[in-house]
């Protein structure tokens, strides 16, 4: 019988147990189905990273009528996630200089300050009093988007994370987004400032590069995904930190380990199971395994980044691994776009957590944490916290 996903996997494990077991079983390229669409699902981290970058697996033809769909709004044909070849490097220039390394780095003093400002309020609740607001905050600032938004902002993610949306609540979350979105262009138009929509639009009204209906899709993807995220990793991270207090002390104690010890939180503390699936354009033959055009694949990330062949002793939390780098940001051309920033928010927020309270601790049993169900995400719903 072939696999079935999505995977059966409690929202509170660190790892995809089904995945790893499946990859020990049965090797790096096995055949599933996903509802009624049968599937590849990718296991290995040479799979994976093959299906990422090789062009003969492709994004656009995943998001045609009848493709596989993890995510619904994922879907979406017009956003940078969904392109590929020439429309996918323009459309990600525009944008990517406000993401490079040297434009991050000039963002970290305003990440420091808005996390000193939330840990001084000695929240109660990591998730509420830090994880939501720090970089929910933060693209705020770099879209140009008025904080006071933010509840909104918040619900209308929500609504396009969701799993399972009929085509009528997909199109109403959307139009409920980009509607929002629309009028903020407008206001940028006569009102313009020094940030990343106020930079889009004159890209757009001087030489076309993109049409409104795609610059609406893609700041709506900046502005969603450009923080949630950011918000449930952060929140995952903490977690898995107090569930390994020689570690979490490890890093109180060598706050210089901070670099891996965010590339090994985001191997270990399992985000999502995949990311979004690919539909091959011609045959090709995935670690072995001959695949026909047209076969679904879906990169299951969490296997991946549990490798045995990549990673020794791949289910220890070592904050100073220094093995590949993990896949939770995926890989190749759609490697994502807002990884520096991600990284430099984890930085700055868990250094800053651990060395204003060195005694965090859970304030209940880790029984009573709840996850958010809806979404394929794997996101906290509070943290309650003392020391």
């Amino acid at each position: 019988m072939p696999a079935s996903f999505p995977f059966t996997t409690p929202r509170a494990s660190d790892s995809e147990p089904e995945a790893q077991e499946l990859l020990a079983a049965h090797g790096p390229v096995v055949p599933a189905t996903m509802g009624p669409i049968p599937i590849w699902l990718a296991l290995s981290y040479a799979a994976c990273r093959q299906v990422l970058t090789d062009q003969r697996f492709s994004r656009e033809e995943a998001t045609r009528p009848g493709g596989p769909v993890t995510v619904p709004s994922g879907a979406n044909p017009l956003v940078l996630s969904s392109m590929e070849g020439r429309r996918h490097a323009r459309t990600r220039k525009l944008v990517a200089s406000a993401f490079s390394p040297r434009m991050v780095a000039t963002l970290e003093p305003r990440v420091q300050a808005i996390t000193d400002s939330l840990l001084e309020a000695q929240p109660s609740d990591l998730v509420a009093g830090l994880c939501v607001p720090l970089p929910t905050m933060v693209i705020c600032e770099l879209l140009g988007v008025p904080y006071s938004d933010a509840p909104d902002i918040r619900r209308w993610t929500g609504r396009l994370m969701t799993a399972r949306l009929t085509p009528e609540e997909l199109r109403q979350a959307e139009n409920d987004m980009q509607g929002y979105l629309a009028d903020l262009v407008e206001y940028k138009r006569l009102r313009p400032d020094d940030k990343l929509i106020t930079a889009l639009v004159s890209a757009h009204d001087e030489g076309g590069h993109l049409t409104s209906a795609e610059m609406l899709a893609n700041l709506q993807l900046l502005l969603a995904a450009g923080h949630d995220t950011t918000v449930n990793q952060l929140g995952n991270s903490l977690l898995t930190l107090l569930r390994h207090p020689g570690e979490l002390r490890r890093l109180i104690d060598s706050p210089a380990l901070i670099g891996t010890a965010v590339d090994e939180l985001l191997r270990f503390s399992r985000l999502m199971a995949a990311t979004l699936p690919r539909v091959t354009t011609e045959a090709v033959v995935l670690e072995g395994v001959s695949l026909k055009a047209g076969a679904a694949v879906l990169p299951i990330i969490s296997a991946a980044n549990r490798d045995p062949s990549v990673f020794g002793d791949p289910d220890r939390l070592d904050l100073s691994r220094d093995d590949a780098p993990p896949l939770a940001l995926g890989y190749g051309p759609h490697y994502c776009l807002g990884a520096q920033l991600a990284k430099l928010e984890l930085r700055v927020a868990l250094t800053s957590v651990l060395a204003r309270f060195p005694g965090l601790r859970l304030a209940v049993e880790e029984s009573e944490l709840s996850y958010r169900m809806e979404t394929n995400v794997r996101a906290l719903v509070s943290l309650p916290v003392a020391w």
